[in-house]
């Protein structure tokens, strides 16, 4: 039996879609679909693209990531959420929840929001494919933001609009140096920002899907006191998970090296890892070649290759990135950004999508 707050929040949403509900249409049954399913293909985007780059910056994979082995378990993931979606979402809803009768959240010209844009929405299974199609856009832009050293891998080859894979970053210039980490506390620290940004994300956005599942709007939402702390819970646990294991490690987008070379600590001058490799030598991070040719290590702290601004901003360059607190900032701003969006396309009549310029309209106030 529905317990008295379930009730309240059906009732508050079926009050949000309208009162005349026509016959056949279950509005809130299929709200709730949508946000349930789209969190099944949410969390495969994040976790299996998350676990694939990790083992390829250790060598266990070659890579790319999401290689085919991700992708195949994404799609298929995918294909059940949209089934799913269209079994429990009769037409009637699709226009009494508040959904457009296109799919173009944003306009492009080019790129896989190009394609979502496109999709036709006549039907349930369309407006189900609609949605995912944006929503794995949006996800793995997140995943090229938390893995800079990674970013024009996973978005396909482009960071803008023309990605087909992600939807575009803001600000990339200067682009970290795109390679793998190895087994190296660099690495480390990588693994931390990838995972605990992925709890993060996956914690906000089902705190404030609870929250419209029972009524609420975005401004409410957002303004309501128990949500707020629960956001801030959150942004703690982000901070500590990455803290444990990156100390104070400086975030730069490349990280010096020395290009060791024969005996002993003797060194070779390179101008990148590549370079050194290809001249027999073993790239070792944090030192410089001295003039006695020797590899001495770097006062200051350890680095990560990092963005130096954040890459999701309203200008560019975006917020500079200099400590590993500011990393920090800008994983949980990134994460309010992308959940703005992504809420704004399960919730249409209560969710308004924030500007398509990047304009941070649609953050949390934390």
């Amino acid at each position: 039996m529905a317990s008295s707050r379930q009730l309240a929040g059906a009732l508050a949403l079926a009050a949000l879609v309208g009162a005349a509900i026509p016959v056949g249409a279950e509005p809130v049954k299929c709200q709730k679909t949508i946000v349930q399913q789209m969190a099944k293909i949410k969390k495969q985007v994040l976790k299996r693209t998350e676990k694939c780059i990790d083992n390829q910056n250790l060598g266990k994979i070659p890579g790319p990531c999401p290689d085919a082995a991700t992708q195949l378990k994404i799609q298929s993931t995918r294909d059940k959420a949209i089934a799913k979606i269209a079994l429990n979402c009769p037409e009637p809803d699709r226009t009494t929840l508040g959904f457009p009768s296109n799919c173009a959240f944003e306009s492009a010209s080019s790129g896989v929001e190009a394609t979502c844009a496109a999709l036709p929405v006549t039907s349930p299974t369309e407006l189900a494919t609609c949605l995912a199609c944006w929503k794995q856009a949006e996800l793995f832009e997140f995943v090229a933001a938390l893995y800079a050293s990674h970013a024009v891998e996973v978005c396909g080859g482009g960071l803008d609009e023309s990605s087909p894979v992600c939807s575009d970053l803001d600000c990339t210039t200067p682009l970290p140096d795109q390679r793998d980490l190895g087994d190296t506390g660099e690495n480390d620290c990588q693994k931390a920002v990838g995972k605990a940004g992925v709890k993060h994300l996956l914690a906000v956005e089902k705190i404030l899907e609870k929250c419209g599942l029972a009524g609420g709007t975005s401004a409410s939402c957002l303004a309501d006191l128990d949500v707020q702390a629960a956001i801030d819970k959150a942004v703690q646990k982000l901070g500590e998970g990455i803290h444990n294991k990156c100390g104070n490690r400086d975030p730069v987008p490349s990280v010096p090296f020395c290009c060791k070379f024969g005996m002993g600590n003797a060194c070779v001058a390179a101008s990148t890892r590549d370079e050194c490799e290809m001249l027999g030598g073993t790239v070792q991070n944090n030192k410089t070649c001295a003039m006695d040719l020797t590899c001495d290590p770097l006062p200051g702290m350890q680095k990560i290759t990092w963005w130096s601004s954040c890459p999701e901003s309203a200008t560019c360059p975006g917020t500079s990135v200099t400590t590993l607190d500011n990393l920090i900032d800008c994983v949980d701003t990134t994460a309010d950004s992308i959940t703005a969006e992504l809420l704004c396309l399960q919730f249409p009549s209560g969710w308004p999508c924030p500007p398509s310029d990047g304009s941070p309209s649609g953050a949390f106030v934390e």
